[in-house]
């Protein structure tokens, strides 16, 4: 059984068009398309040849090296993204739990304590950056 799903993972097809935007983010009003992949040829410290050659598909089976740079260059880029999604979410929660107090601290006092314990709870997801 555990081979058959390494066979899977080993036959999934990578859409590097999509890891490579992943690495470099969002596409900026001065970027251009060399400079968007260049930042995440840096990103990723692989060549931005590589990295063009990948994005336009010119390459479908990249290197160990430089295909595992890659995936870890993404997969860091979306750990990223999403302690920032954390952090501007638990900063709703504390707005929130805020307006609440506001209102009525007695009558909402629930409402306040679990949005206070939630954007404790996220706030200390990101203080355990590795």
């Amino acid at each position: 059984m555990l081979m058959d799903q390494g066979r899977k993972l080993m036959g999934q097809v990578i859409n590097w068009k999509n890891e490579i935007g992943t690495i470099a983010g969002p596409f900026l009003p001065t970027d251009t398309k060399t400079s968007w992949l260049s930042r995440a040829a840096s990103k990723c410290a692989v060549s931005v040849r590589q990295i063009t050659s990948l994005y336009y598909g010119h390459i479908t089976d990249p290197k160990y090296s430089v295909a595992s740079s890659v995936l870890s260059a993404a997969d860091k880029a979306r750990l990223e993204q999403a302690r920032q999604d954390a952090l501007r979410l638990a900063d709703i929660y504390q707005k929130a739990a805020g307006a609440f107090s506001e209102i009525d601290q007695n009558i909402h006092r629930d409402k306040i304590d679990a949005l206070v314990s939630a954007a404790r709870i996220l706030g200390d997801l990101n203080s355990t950056r590795t």
